[in-house]
């Protein structure tokens, strides 16, 4: 049931971007099951920052599928006058809580909220979702080492590791690096949404430290040809294709 559900919402993305010829889908892709888990069980007692903003369009469709967006709303996506761009704004749309784009910029904010949080004594947690690429960016390690240095034991940092790094400077012993910020750190499946939701269940309970979740997804999930593809880091399905991958999703 739930892989049908997600089926329906992969290819209401598709539709999306057809319709505007616009979009990340290869991203979106590869966040969803993450994205699915958070907004159905954690969303509404925590914060969410996406911080690889260019995912956005695949955050749309998970929060429309959970009737967060109006189908109106979810349907305008990046026209002139939308709420909906193709990365979010959050003076449009206060869900995702901060404006994000450029790359690196998601978990920065997202320490500065939970140390605002913590200085509070205000209960809710951060759960910032940042692309491998972001490890690239000096501001992601700044902000480790602020997470650290201040104890915020309130966040959660998922790493979509989609390998997007293929096609650049690989980044090897990713664990053994984050290792020196954070003694929590944790693999899984990203597309295993039961093992998903047991990982940031557990994470979000955990008191003593603030947790590292690298989820290892592949990018554009779920349509083969557009798996792995560099092609589709940024590309619009033409109408054929669309009708292909409507079949190969058995909507």
């Amino acid at each position: 049931m739930i892989e049908n559900q997600l089926n329906k919402i992969r290819f209401s993305i598709l539709e999306s971007c057809y319709k505007i010829k616009e979009g990340h889908i290869g991203s979106a892709f590869s966040v969803l099951e993450i994205v699915f888990v958070i907004f159905k069980k954690y969303f509404k007692k925590n914060f969410f920052i996406l911080s690889k903003g260019h995912a956005a369009i695949g955050i749309y469709a998970v929060m429309n599928f959970f009737k967060i967006i109006k189908n109106k709303d979810y349907l305008s996506f990046c026209d002139f006058d939308s709420k909906l761009g193709g990365h979010p704004d959050s003076t449009k749309l206060p869900h995702l809580n901060f404006s994000t784009g450029s790359l690196g910029h998601g978990l920065p904010t997202s320490a500065g909220l939970a140390f605002a949080l913590k200085m509070k004594k205000d209960k809710k947690q951060v759960i910032c979702l940042i692309g491998d690429q972001e490890l690239m960016e000096g501001t992601t390690w700044e902000s480790l080492h602020i997470i650290d240095n201040y104890k915020l034991k309130n966040i959660t940092v998922i790493i979509d590791r989609n390998n997007s790094d293929f096609r650049s400077i690989k980044f090897l012993n990713l664990r053994k690096k984050l290792s020196a910020f954070c003694d929590k750190i944790v693999e899984v499946d990203g597309h295993n949404v039961l093992k998903l939701d047991k990982v940031i269940n557990k994470s979000l309970k955990h008191k003593k430290t603030f947790y590292i979740i690298i989820a290892n997804t592949i990018k554009g999930k779920g349509i083969k040809s557009i798996e792995n593809n560099p092609a589709w880091h940024h590309k619009a399905p033409s109408k054929k294709e669309l009708g292909l991958f409507k079949k190969e999703l058995k909507i």
